[in-house]
């Protein structure tokens, strides 16, 4: 994909794919562009068993993937990031990380929760855990809010430029709705 200089990409040369996914999933797509025409926005907006799941996109900032669970039980704030030796060492020490069984996610990405459980069955769930790593997320998180909605959110890049790689953060998001709701998609 071609780019201007200073971390401006035209993401409206994706809207073709990402419309293909909109149909595929019966999602609203839209694409906002300034009133100058300079900037573009991409946002595609589905509900999945009751979590309503929002991917955006623009000129200027990577991939999100945001999702809303309205009626939450026990979920509790936890973060996946990608991780380098220096944060490695320093969070050696701290109590809120966890560890996966998969000691390639351990070595690229640091987990950290208050309640580990759910975040255990997350992290040990090795289709989760592959397309984690396939596509080279930049972090994944969660927090309960005041309101009682419970907020998962996913930073993904620049790099999904592609109907497959598209469909692959669709999966793992839904992945991970499934494990949030405790309804089992397979090891």
């Amino acid at each position: 994909m071609k780019h201007r200089n200073l971390g401006i990409w035209d993401v409206r040369e994706k809207s073709e794919f990402w419309k293909i996914l909109a149909k595929k999933i019966n999602a609203d797509f839209k694409i906002t562009t300034t009133v100058s025409k300079d900037f573009n926005k991409l946002e595609l907006k589905a509900e999945y068993k009751k979590v309503m799941i929002t991917f955006t996109e623009t000129d200027t900032t990577p991939l999100f993937v945001n999702c809303i669970f309205r009626q939450t039980s026990n979920l509790t704030w936890f973060e996946i990031s990608k991780s380098d030796f220096i944060e490695q060492i320093m969070n050696k020490f701290s109590r809120k990380k966890i560890t996966s069984r998969n000691r390639e996610f351990n070595q690229n990405y640091l987990s950290k929760t208050i309640d580990n459980h759910k975040i255990k069955s997350i992290i040990n769930n090795k289709n989760i855990t592959d397309l984690i790593l396939n596509q080279n997320l930049t972090f994944i998180g969660g927090k309960p809010e005041k309101d009682g909605e419970f907020h998962l959110s996913l930073n993904v890049h620049r790099n999904v430029n592609n109907i497959e790689q598209l469909e692959a953060i669709y999966d793992l998001t839904t992945k991970l709705i499934d494990e949030f709701k405790g309804i089992k998609n397979g090891y």
